[in-house]
């Protein structure tokens, strides 16, 4: 079996009901071809790059699958899309091992964001420091020049 990715856009006018009808439908789709649904992402509605069919945002879905080899599910669900107004855009690319390996350890959470200093108020104290330092020899440097001048 080989393993793809297919990201699809809907159509955010739809109710919330009706968006998740069409993703199902579309998961009821690759299932019914053979396909193993490895992981479902619902990204939610976000905002386009640019505008699509008059529209500014979209309910983006994400789905990590496999397909039998040979099969031709994946002309025919991109056929479906193609068809259905209420899909923005798609796009399927097949995955090799090494994104393969790059998504399970990303759902296993080994990406997460680097925790920000807990002293970050210390930084910003000594920075206030070495201001009011300089401004103090400034401030004494004016006065000498005053002073013998």
């Amino acid at each position: 079996m080989r393993q793809y990715e297919t990201t699809f856009i809907i159509d955010p006018t739809l109710s919330g009901d009706e968006i998740g009808q069409t993703a199902q439908m579309y998961l009821d789709f690759l299932k019914g071809g053979g396909c193993e649904i490895i992981h479902l992402e619902e990204m939610g509605v976000l905002e386009l790059a640019y505008p699509i069919d008059k529209r500014t945002s979209g309910a983006y879905y994400w789905v990590e699958y496999k397909a039998p080899e040979g099969s031709d599910v994946i002309p025919r669900i991109e056929l479906a899309f193609r068809r259905d107004e209420n899909i923005l855009r798609y796009l399927t690319i097949k995955v090799d091992k090494h994104r393969a390996q790059y998504n399970i350890d990303k759902r296993a959470g080994k990406f997460n964001k680097k925790e920000t200093p807990k002293d970050e108020s210390d930084s910003s104290n000594s920075n206030t420091e070495s201001v009011e330092k300089v401004k103090e020899e400034i401030t004494t440097e004016e006065t000498k020049a005053k002073v013998e001048g």
